[in-house]
Order: C-alpha cells, then sequence, then structure tokens
C-alpha cells in the first residue's frame, strides 16, 4: 500500500509539467551544508541531506536550472545575525544569502522575522518537530514495579481480602461438616504458607495441603478474571517494561534547575528559543545565555556521546536531525543510547531561503505550490520518514504514564522479555526455598 502511494504521488507530481511555469534556465549557486551535496569529509549522509538531495533533483529538472553546491565556511547551520560584527551581517547559509555569494538554499528551515527581513522565503515544503533527546532509559523489573504496574488498586484490594475471606470460609465448611481443622488460627497459618509457596499441613491429616493450595490458587485467578475483563490488556501491563526518563516534557526542563538543555548553535532551534515569547522557552534559553560555551554545542558534534557525557543533559533539536542520529548511533553501537521523549516541543512549518527580491522567487513559489499539491511534503516525509523505531518509547511506557482502555495489539517478542525475566526470577526463588526446606528437613532428622 504504501509503494502504491508513493507511485501515485510522484506520478501527480509529473502531471504537473502540463501546466505552464517560468523556467529558471539558468545556473545557480545553491546553499547546503549536509551530505551527499555538501561532500564533506567524515560526515555520514542523514535524513536531512536526503531530503535536501532529492528535493534539489526534483525542482532543477522541474525548473530546467544546474547548480554548483556551496558550503558556508564558518557554521555549518542556516545562521544568526553575527553579533561579534553587529553590523547587519549573517553566519552561515544567511550570511551568504546577504553577502550574495548563493542564490538558493536548499537547505530547510521555519521562518521568522528576523530571517523574512534580510532574505525571501518559499513556501512551506515538510513538516518539523522539535524534540527532546534523552539518555536511553533502563527497564524498570523490580518486584515492585511488577506488582503495582500489573494490578489495579481494586485487584490489590481483593488479593489481600482473600486471605481473609478464604479461612473464614474453609472454618466454616469444617464446622458445618464436622471434618477438618477447626481452630482459625491454624487455617490462617496455613493459608500464608500456601501464598508464599510453601505448602500447608493440616495437623488432622497428615499430610500436605494440596486442597488448600488448589482452592486459594483458583480463587486468585477468578480475581485476575474478574479485574481484567480482556486477557490482552492484562499480559500487556504485565509484559510491557516501563521507563522512567530524567525529564518527561519540555515543562520539566524549565522547572528543573538541575537538567542542563543543550541546544545547537546557530541553529533554528536556538533562533525559536530565543525570540519565542513563550515563558518557558524564555526560562530555558536564559540558563543557557547563563552557560553558553557548554551549554550551546557545535552542529559538528557527535550528539549522542555529548549527550551522555553527563546524566542530568537533555539535547533540544530538530527531530528529523535527531532521529537519523540515534539510528547512526544504534548501527554503531548495536544498542539504543539515546531516544526522544513521545511529547514533541513544537511543530514546525520549513522553507527554503533566497536573496532578499530575488528574481527566481515568484517562479520557485509557484512549482513548490504545484508540487505541494501533487503530495511533495508527503512524498518526501513518506520516503525519508522512518523513524528509529528500534530506540522509540512511546508515552504508554513511560512510568506514570496513561493506561491503556481496551485490548491490546498484538505484542512482539522483544516486548515479551519481561515475561522471561519473570519466570527466570519465580525459578531461582523457588529453588532457594526447596534447597532451604530440604536442608531443614535433613537437619531435623539428624
Amino acid at each position: 500500500m504504501r509503494s502504491t502511494r508513493i507511485w501515485l504521488i510522484v506520478s501527480a507530481i509529473s502531471l504537473i509539467d502540463s501546466y505552464r511555469c517560468q523556467k529558471i534556465n539558468s545556473h545557480l549557486r545553491v546553499a547546503s551544508f549536509y551530505n551527499p551535496l555538501g561532500n564533506l569529509p567524515n560526515e555520514t549522509i542523514n535524513k536531512m541531506g536526503m531530503i535536501e538531495s532529492k528535493l534539489i533533483a526534483m525542482i532543477s529538472k522541474k525548473m530546467n536550472f544546474t547548480y554548483e553546491i556551496y558550503v558556508p565556511t564558518d557554521v555549518l547551520e542556516l545562521g544568526s545575525p553575527d553579533e561579534k560584527k553587529k553590523n547587519g551581517s549573517w553566519t552561515g547559509v544567511f550570511g551568504q544569502l546577504v553577502r550574495d555569494e548563493v542564490d538558493l538554499s536548499i537547505s530547510f528551515g521555519p521562518l521568522f522575522y528576523s530571517r523574512y527581513s534580510v532574505v525571501d522565503v518559499t513556501v512551506s515544503i515538510i513538516l518539523d518537530d522539535i524534540s527532546i533527546m534523552v539518555p536511553y532509559p533502563k527497564a524498570i523489573y523490580s518486584a515492585g514495579s511488577y506488582l503495582t504496574g500489573a494490578f489495579s488498586p481494586m485487584t490489590q484490594v481483593f488479593l489481600y481480602g482473600s486471605f481473609g475471606l478464604v479461612p473464614i470460609a474453609l472454618w466454616i465448611v469444617a464446622h458445618i461438616t464436622k471434618k477438618g481443622e477447626r481452630d482459625l488460627g491454624v487455617i490462617f497459618m496455613f493459608i500464608a504458607a500456601v501464598a508464599l509457596g510453601q505448602g500447608g499441613y493440616l495437623r488432622q491429616y497428615g499430610h500436605y495441603s494440596f486442597a488448600i493450595r488448589l482452592i486459594h490458587g483458583s480463587w486468585l485467578i477468578a480475581l485476575l478474571v474478574i479485574t481484567y475483563a480482556f486477557s490482552g490488556q492484562l499480559i500487556s501491563i504485565i509484559t510491557t517494561p516501563k521507563f522512567d526518563f530524567i525529564v518527561r516534557s519540555i515543562e520539566d526542563v524549565a522547572a528543573n534547575q538541575d537538567i542542563q538543555p543543550l541546544i545547537v548553535n546557530e541553529s533554528s532551534t536556538q533562533s525559536e528559543f530565543e525570540d519565542s515569547s513563550n515563558p518557558i522557552f524564555q526560562a530555558i534559553f536564559n540558563r543557557v545565555k547563563e552557560n553558553p560555551n557548554k551549554l550551546l554545542v557545535s552542529s559538528s558534534s557527535e550528539f549522542v556521546d555529548l549527550l551522555l557525557t553527563e546524566p542530568n543533559q537533555v539535547l533540544i533539536m530538530s527531530r528529523l536531525l535527531a532521529d537519523s542520529e540515534i539510528q547512526e548511533d544504534y548501527r554503531t553501537n548495536k544498542v539504543c543510547r539515546a531516544t526522544l521523549l513521545p511529547k514533541v516541543v513544537k511543530s514546525t512549518a520549513n522553507s527554503l531561503y533566497l536573496r532578499k527580491n530575488s528574481q527566481y522567487t515568484l517562479a520557485l513559489n509557484k512549482k513548490l505550490l504545484l508540487l505541494r499539491q501533487a503530495g511533495l511534503s508527503e512524498y518526501l516525509d513518506g520516503t525519508f520518514g522512518q523513524h528509529s523505531s528500534r530506540c522509540y518509547i512511546n508515552q504508554k511506557s513511560m512510568t506514570g504514564g496513561s493506561k491503556q482502555n481496551g485490548p491490546s495489539s498484538p505484542l512482539s517478542l522483544y516486548n515479551l522479555r519481561g515475561v522471561f525475566y519473570t519466570i527466570g526470577y519465580l525459578l531461582l526463588i523457588c529453588f532457594v526455598v526447596f534447597v532451604c526446606e530440604l536442608m531443614w528437613h535433613c537437619c531435623r532428622q539428624m
């Protein structure tokens, strides 16, 4: 279905040639700072670079122009006003456009007023999110979390209530039938022994109380069936691991002064936080301005390695770029070392940039509008929108996350690993208890 949809979008894009749109018919200087277009040494090809490469190939063919790639020499980012010169100069790609060194930036980004005043901006071509990259949390499999996560409060009430109801029921039956143990205290003791897996021993009969074990076990199973009508939901809650993040949202980053928010220097994310009137964004960027040498990181950094240098750091950046970084790190290390919070900070529409009052702006906007109508944004996002799913954690797997309503979806073998951990722990405990019982029995026989 997906391949058919992409084929239909490509076919629709090809049909726009029937429209008479102005061609550029020239050679353009195009700015980019990602591979493969930038041809940068020791840099991998990420999702942003693939989108740029596909996009420039498409529009150059549709609008009949050739191009040459120019990489900014100061910073490998879109850039910002140059605070050192303070004469209207810009850094990065915008510096190239302002100085008339390039005609077009194929590197895209969101629109801000400060950018609109110095360059021409096209219609939006693709959506991106500002997300928070955090160290990959450890799964919680403790006994306490197993009970609190697997059973609802009502199940806990029924579970502990059964320790009182079942002995009383057995005591009543013994008095009615005039058979069996009639001492309520002794029955309570044996029920506790059964619940702890030690079996029970009735003085009157002189053998282990398999009947009590069977009755009590059946009662517990009945409680689970009553409390959880859908077995799929019960299995999902028991087997899905829970993850405890250092933060859960951008609000947590702003509220916790111990968290160090890292932002890529000269990036669109920095511009978003610097120019925003949102009090949360302002609070975070004020913290960044207090320690810019540490919290403003270079665009050439190994982001996952940098994130893990200290346990209280988070990295706020483009989701497209973060996905690529996490996926590349996973290929290298064969383990998830970072992930993205399920809750995004902000969604942004991204555009291309040209020189101010460029003669190509109108023609390019017309062509991009036609491409958008034909499904350009969906095509780009669908072709390169493969998330690093192996390292992605959804909202329901976070500790304290929302409970699932209704039956759950089928679980993979990877998600069922909690079952095997639990079985292994229980077998180990049973073995230890068995050895202890055997040693006690041998000591008594000596």
